[in-house]
């Protein structure tokens, strides 16, 4: 009975000195989470792996020039001794030809061979193609950098633009609250109509079913930001920068779309890409051209041979054979193949240099409508702040109506709706702002981690 009471006290002890444990949460600014994506993304560390890729290939074509040299050895039993045919003559024979068997049944080769390219233009002209490639993999992995740099600040703005519309709402669930049972209050007072109180019930309703829309929202859009930044931690993260306009709307470079297409060319990788894909057609056909070219080699051997019925390797005789000399190779014709694949790189390089226009084109059409865009969203920002102030007042007026028994519960309710629409709006048009401000940075080629 003393052990059960013990027992007992200590667990009751046990459940008064714990403290309630809240989940942890990971504080997160943006250009941390920028940063954390340049070491942390799946994407990037694949490019980067190609662009290692992109170096062995130039060290394997850079070999082709360094002296190769092999080392052989071969065995061979024979269970009839080869042959070989002789005029009669020099076999004591009166036959025109005679067989002879020669040699050992057993046959032993060792030999070490040699070959360094001299003249090989094709392998320097494929030097110069894997080294364009290698600086191909490095644009890549700069435009993919900017590429997860947007994808990672139009989330993060994302998830700041739900937080602050999550904290309105919640602001405004909590009023409409209050003034829900105001009016059951009234109507039970028989001072209040029966549709006021439904029409604050249904606003009640409507709220608390955007506010739990928004919180699955905001878990999802979290969920995807600490993937794109490659945040293993299970903390929730919780982000410290505020949807807050700290940027100048008068962007001289986001004014004129001709000014910006000459910064953007100068700084997008995409185009860097797209010119260097086409230098690395000219390349290739000049690789393709040294086919048609002669090439010089040194090539030598060092050999070691015998032969013998048995095993006595003591009695072995072995004659050494060695030369060193230059192959000369001139194509003569392989059927017109190489002119052929000539005129296919020709196809190649002028497909790439539509992509090039096309791809210019495209950057224009995209800084145009970007631009555009922007100058909206400056205006929209604007009227919101100008709408915002209009709301504020009329709420403090209809407020002070309500207190004074010179207006209805129903007008205020009216009033605080009109004002909460009025800054979520004001929160939108600042979001905008702040996307296009990103977008804009990402187009001109000007936003990286």
């Amino acid at each position: 009975m003393k052990t059960n009471i013990l027992y007992i006290v200590t667990l009751l002890l046990l459940i008064g000195s714990s403290k309630p444990l809240y989940a942890q949460k990971k504080m997160l600014a943006l250009k941390d989470a920028l940063e954390m994506a340049k070491q942390g993304n799946k994407a990037i560390q694949v490019q980067i792996l190609e662009e290692i890729h992109a170096r062995e290939i130039t060290n394997e074509v850079k070999g082709g020039l360094l002296p190769s040299i092999s080392a052989n050895a071969a065995y061979s039993r024979y269970f009839e001794r080869p042959i070989i045919f002789l005029p009669g003559s020099f076999a004591g024979t009166d036959k025109p030809v005679q067989d002879v068997a020669f040699g050992g049944k057993n046959t032993y080769d060792v030999f070490v061979t040699l070959h360094q390219s001299i003249l090989a233009p094709g392998i320097q002209r494929q030097k110069k193609v894997s080294k364009i490639n290698e600086s191909i993999q490095n644009e890549k992995t700069a435009d993919l950098k900017s590429q997860i740099a947007l994808l990672v600040s139009t989330r993060y703005l994302d998830l700041l633009m739900m937080n602050s519309q999550l904290d309105l709402l919640e602001q405004s669930l909590q009023r409409n609250k209050k003034a829900l049972q105001d009016s059951r209050s009234l109507l039970a007072q028989g001072r209040g109509l029966k549709s006021d109180t439904l029409r604050s019930f249904v606003a009640v309703a409507n709220l608390e079913s955007s506010v739990s829309y928004l919180k699955n929202n905001v878990t999802v859009a979290g969920i995807e930001l600490k993937r794109l930044i490659g945040l293993e931690d299970p903390a929730e993260i919780e982000l410290s920068d505020n949807l807050e306009l700290n940027i100048e709307t008068s962007q001289h470079e986001f004014h004129q779309v001709d000014a910006a297409l000459a910064i953007a060319e100068k700084n997008r990788k995409d185009l860097s890409i797209q010119e260097l894909t086409i230098a690395l057609q000219q390349k290739n056909m000049k690789v393709i051209q040294a086919e048609l070219l002669p090439q010089l080699s040194l090539i030598g051997q060092y050999q070691l041979q015998a032969q013998a019925d048995n095993f006595k390797f003591g009695q072995y005789a072995l004659p050494r054979t060695s030369f060193l000399g230059l192959q000369l190779t001139v194509p003569v014709f392989n059927g017109n193949r190489t002119k052929s694949k000539i005129n296919q790189s020709k196809i190649k390089m002028r497909q790439e240099e539509i992509r090039l226009n096309d791809l210019k084109d495209e950057v224009k059409t995209e800084l145009a409508t970007l631009i555009s865009q922007w100058k909206e969203a400056v205006n929209q920002l604007n009227i919101q702040e100008k709408t915002v102030q209009s709301a504020t007042l009329n709420h403090q007026m209809v407020d002070d109506r309500f207190k004074n028994s010179l207006g209805s519960r129903l007008e205020l309710t009216d009033a605080e709706l009109a004002l909460t629409q009025a800054k979520i709006n004001n929160l939108n048009a600042i979001y905008k702002i702040q996307v296009l401000h990103v977008k804009l940075k990402h187009a001109i080629g000007q936003l990286s981690l």
